[in-house]
């Protein structure tokens, strides 16, 4: 014990000599004047949380409207607890994708502002390569995801038993517009020939074949 309190004791002595040798040392005249310092510019602070609930927000959009088009039909079904617990999980996993997708398109902008500042090393320009394949993968992966969302609703549509045309109130809109213009096509609708009832209904009957076949037809060329 007493070999090491001479050592602590030698080593305060010689700290306290530093300090006695350096008690009237002015440092003031060896730093640099604020002045002369380069501008570093306004230190803001990323708000994370807010892009992460910005996210959050876009991902609900683009689910909702998705379930919406798939069982926009069935108003029961979109109340369903299960459908509203994907629809938040969807949303959430979604969300995830977005917000990463954002934080890597930053990191890549911030990484160029370091290149126009002069930061030229091959470490950073390899950096950026690998920010933008990043940026690629998150396209991809975004994408492929979304495709799987809408695979997902679309076969919980057949798998409950539902009739794969949808019927969307802009659907039936749509529909009813094509009838009438294949209606005001016909010959009769261009005569003034006044049409009875049963006539009326074989010309609709026609207009929705004719729309089938349309449809068909553009399924077989893909």
């Amino acid at each position: 014990m007493a070999k090491n309190d001479n050592e602590k004791k030698k080593i305060k002595d010689e700290f306290d000599e530093i300090q006695s040798d350096f008690t009237n040392y002015d440092m003031s005249a060896h730093l640099g004047m604020p002045i002369l310092l380069p501008n570093l510019g306004e230190i803001q602070l990323y708000d994370y949380d807010s892009e992460m609930e910005v996210a959050l927000q876009q991902a609900r959009i683009v689910i909702e409207s998705l379930v919406d088009l798939y069982l926009g039909d069935v108003p029961a079904l979109k109340k369903h607890s299960y459908i509203k617990n994907k629809i938040e999980e969807d949303s959430k996993v979604y969300a995830e994708t977005i917000f990463l997708s954002n934080m890597t398109r930053k990191a890549y902008l911030t990484q160029m502002k370091q290149v126009d500042n002069g930061e030229n090393s091959a470490r950073m320009h390899e950096v950026l390569n690998q920010t933008v394949t990043q940026i690629r993968d998150n396209v991809k992966f975004t994408s492929t995801q979304r495709t799987e969302l809408e695979k997902f609703y679309k076969g919980l549509r057949k798998d409950l038993g539902l009739q794969q045309e949808i019927e969307t109130p802009e659907v039936i809109k749509a529909q009813k517009e094509a009838v009438t213009k294949a209606i005001e096509a016909t010959p009769e609708a261009n005569t003034g020939v006044i049409t009875d009832n049963r006539k009326l209904n074989d010309m609709i009957a026609n207009a929705l074949l004719k729309k089938e076949d349309e449809k068909n037809n553009k399924k077989s060329k893909k």
